[in-house]
């Protein structure tokens, strides 16, 4: 598995487009092979930045959703509307795990 953070910034006078753009980048890449989790969310400190947070079953699947169109059209429209701050990448085995109550 592949886990991916991603930090963006939408600038102030397009951060609705900038949104749009996001839900279009999600929807159609939670579609691609391989994709089991691609969400935006807004960060509560900062409002006009975004984490995107990737799960990925493997490289390979990884690599392709690089080539595709939802990737490449969003770094596009990305110049025009924001730009990426930060990201962070984790690679390895994930294994199930059941949270304790946390009310006992």
């Amino acid at each position: 598995m592949i886990v991916i953070e991603a930090v963006f910034e939408a600038s102030s006078n397009v951060r609705n487009d900038f949104i749009g753009l996001m839900h279009r980048t999600m929807a159609a890449s939670r579609l691609e092979k391989g994709c089991v989790l691609y969400r935006f969310t807004a960060d509560l400190e900062f409002p006009n930045h975004f984490i995107l947070t990737e799960l990925w079953e493997n490289e390979e699947d990884l690599k392709a959703h690089f080539l595709g169109e939802p990737f490449k059209n969003f770094f596009v429209e990305l110049l025009s509307k924001g730009r990426s701050i930060s990201y962070v990448a984790w690679r390895g085995p994930l294994v199930s795990y059941v949270l304790p109550n946390p009310t006992g």
